[in-house]
């Protein structure tokens, strides 16, 4: 990856990027291969729903908490800035596994392995610890002794 910037949430940014680059590439490849029986192909059809739903929700989140910095700064978003690091882990595996299960039910041989390169570099992150930003999360939580920030 290239270097993510001195932002907090600029890996993240990049792989909201990459992440929109994934349902592009799968939703134009299934139109493409599959043209009119699109619409029979429930399977590829929810795949491709279930990684628009997680950008959004990702783009949602990475915007939400970038106002937030932007208002009370880097060290009161701490917490927020956790959950957007911990989401985009996580759903970054989501999105690949859905892509290529799309991918590999219309597409096959080089094609396939060809589009599943593509996704594996859109869905890059860099790496973070999720152990420790998971108990950062429920620490901040258990002393809150709520479930809101």
């Amino acid at each position: 990856m290239t270097e993510p910037g001195s932002h907090p949430l600029a890996s993240q940014r990049q792989a909201l990027s990459g992440f929109k680059k994934t349902i592009l590439m799968v939703a134009g490849s299934a139109v493409q291969k599959l043209m009119q029986t699109l619409s029979k192909e429930q399977e590829v059809l929810m795949n491709i729903a279930d990684i628009a739903i997680w950008v959004y929700q990702a783009e949602s989140v990475l915007l939400r908490v970038e106002k937030l910095i932007e208002k009370q700064g880097e060290a009161a978003a701490a917490i927020p800035i956790s959950i957007v690091k911990t989401y985009f882990y996580d759903v970054a595996e989501l999105i690949d596994k859905a892509a290529k299960d799309a991918i590999y039910s219309f597409a096959d041989g080089d094609e396939a392995r060809m589009m599943a390169t593509g996704v594996k570099r859109f869905t890059k992150l860099d790496p973070i610890n999720p152990k420790n930003e998971r108990q950062a999360i429920a620490q901040y939580l258990i002393d809150k002794n709520a479930y809101t920030l």
